[in-house]
């Protein structure tokens, strides 16, 4: 049984879309005449991950909803309002990464900023255990014969179809996970240049046929001004312990995804670009260049794919940020097991690290994921010495139960 992990579907809509709607028509009907339908719809998904090992001992949960208001004229096209927010119970950091080692600025060549791709610091105190909210969707759409157009906030397009490998779970992953299951999160894949902040975006239609040359859908996006401390991303020039970081103006974004069937394979493939200005004017920080590339292969039960993601940290001197991943799952009845590994190294705040993670989730019923796993993560991290800057091993291995829900 192929499962989802997404929010909105509108694969039941799809015909819609499509095509204008048939309707009875008689000598008195005016086909021209106004036809147009209205419905609400909500999607909320739900999880919490119990964690044991190292000291991890806490709860942690998600939850995700999102409120959609349209329309469908007599064409059959959809306009209307997405909003959306989310409740996190997370600790350490404010959006991702968090505290790596202590190496405080002023101090030989300790970075005196925030990664702005990855999120790590190496100063100031860790953000305490915390639940945070935040709205991050509030977008208008319309579908035309080619495409969905948006404008408010929503994700950049370099995230709107990315591919890369199976996951068998929806909050704790090897690469990026929405929560922080081992406790020393760094890798992640997805390009997160412009967040959830306000932009005007298309995401065309899938052009082609996916059993003969394969389908091809493209967006485009741009985002004036990302400032926006939201849950997965966190901008923000003037963080704690007096850190700067990189901020960006006019972040243009591309995504390409590219879908063919074979007989019973199925290959996909993404790539995404993003090119942002400095907003800042500060010394040694420059425009914004990122890219990922994502590819993923299906045949039967057997899944796998890799993915792979490079910014250039908006700094001037080489500091980028680099992160990898690779997966493999295996699907029986209700069950899917995945083992994960993802890798990054980001030279900004001089901090690497490797996680590694295998375990199996089972649909209950309709609406349920239940499953159990563990997560193996290692950090280098920047330590201040007398000697000067050196790097010391921080390592974790964690035990977690998973439950999700989705309405």
């Amino acid at each position: 049984m192929k499962r989802t992990f997404g929010a909105i579907s509108i694969a039941a809509l799809s015909g819609a879309i499509a095509g204008p709607p048939a309707f009875p028509q008689d000598a008195f009907s005016d086909p021209y005449s106004d036809f147009e339908t209205e419905s609400t719809r909500l999607d909320i998904q739900a999880g919490t991950v119990l964690r044991a090992g190292d000291g991890a001992s806490d709860i942690l949960f998600d939850l995700d909803g999102d409120v959609t208001f349209e329309r469908f004229n007599e064409a059959g096209r959809r306009s209307g309002l997405v909003l959306g927010g989310r409740v996190q119970s997370e600790n350490g950091h404010r959006g991702f990464g968090g505290l790596a080692g202590n190496c405080p600025p002023g101090q030989g060549d300790c970075a005196g900023l925030q990664g702005p791709a990855s999120g790590l610091r190496t100063a100031g105190a860790p953000e305490g255990d915390d639940t945070r909210g935040v709205l991050d969707t509030a977008y208008i759409f319309h579908e035309t014969g080619w495409g969905e157009l948006r404008i408010g906030r929503t994700e950049g397009a370099a995230r709107q179809d990315h591919t890369g490998g199976p996951r068998a779970f929806r909050l704790s992953r090897a690469d990026g996970g929405r929560v922080d299951t081992g406790g020393l999160q760094g890798a992640r894949t997805e390009n997160f240049s412009s967040g959830q902040d306000a932009k005007i975006l298309f995401r065309s239609i899938a052009l082609g046929q996916e059993t003969s040359v394969g389908t091809l859908r493209a967006s485009a996006s741009w985002t004036p001004s990302v400032r926006m401390c939201g849950l997965d991303h966190c901008a923000r020039e003037y963080g704690l312990a007096g850190l700067v970081s990189p901020v960006f103006d006019d972040v243009l974004e591309l995504g390409v995804h590219y879908a063919l069937r074979r007989g019973d394979h199925e290959f996909e493939a993404s790539l995404g670009l993003s090119h942002g200005d400095d907003a800042t004017g500060l010394p040694g920080f420059d425009g914004l260049r990122a890219y990922d590339l994502g590819v993923r292969w299906a045949h039967g039960a057997w899944s796998a794919g890799a993915r792979a993601f490079v910014s250039d940290n908006g700094l001037s001197q080489e500091a980028g940020y680099r992160a990898w991943s690779a997966s493999a799952g295996y699907e029986s009845g209700d069950w899917l097991w995945t083992l994960e590994y993802a890798g990054f190294s980001d030279d900004a705040v001089h901090v690497d690290g490797t996680s590694w993670q295998a375990g199996g989730s089972r649909l209950l019923g309709e609406r349920w994921i239940a499953g159990f796993g563990v997560q193996a993560q290692e950090r280098q991290e920047p330590v201040w010495t007398p000697a000067g800057r050196q790097k010391s091993n921080t390592d974790s291995l964690t035990a977690f139960l998973e439950l999700g829900w989705q309405f």
